[in-house]
Parts: C-alpha cells; sequence; structure tokens
C-alpha cells in the first residue's frame, strides 16, 4: 500500500483507490487536518499522493498509528468492489477522522 515515505510525504497504491467515491471520502476526511497540505490522487493507476507538514504530524504520531494502517493496507489490498468490502473500507476511514 505504500510505495514511498519521508516526512511531508506519503504516496499509497491499491485497488480501492480506483474507487472515486472512497477516494473522495478519504480526502474530505484528511482536509480537516490543518497538517495536509496536498492531496492528489489517479484513479487509472489507485494511487493517491498527500503531502503534509511533518512539523505538524510528527513521526512518532505515525509510528502510533501503525496497527490502523496495517488493518486499513490489508482491506484496501483485499479489496473487490463489493458491498461488503467497501463497508469495510468506509467504515475504516470513518475511524480515520478520530486518529489523524
Amino acid at each position: 500500500m505504500i510505495t514511498s515515505f519521508f516526512p511531508g510525504r506519503i504516496r499509497l497504491r491499491a485497488p480501492v483507490f480506483k474507487e472515486s467515491d472512497l477516494v473522495e471520502k478519504a480526502k474530505s476526511i484528511l482536509q480537516k487536518s490543518d497538517a495536509v497540505k496536498k492531496i492528489e490522487n489517479n484513479l487509472l493507476t489507485g494511487s493517491v499522493l498527500i503531502e503534509y507538514s511533518p512539523s505538524k504530524v510528527p513521526l512518532e504520531k505515525l509510528t502510533s498509528m501503525q496497527d490502523f494502517f496495517a488493518r486499513l493496507a490489508s482491506e484496501a489490498q483485499n479489496f473487490d468492489g463489493t458491498e461488503s468490502s467497501r463497508a469495510k473500507i468506509s467504515g475504516m476511514l470513518d475511524k480515520l477522522e478520530g486518529i489523524f
């Protein structure tokens, strides 16, 4: 799921990121944070680039969210487009709002 990472920039790639409604939901949640500078996505490749201010999201905070992101990555890689799969991802995105 994470294809590249360095402080201030994360690129994610997974089949779930080809679903515009789920990508838009994730973007709307993440854009509420003043740490997020820009989010770009490519629905054809299933890629999302998140640029953020590393001083507002220290590495320690990202590390503490590791379990959540591991579960999200697992669901994203197993995403098959079914309603139950969409519901799982959507529910996890709802939890992201309280974490990030």
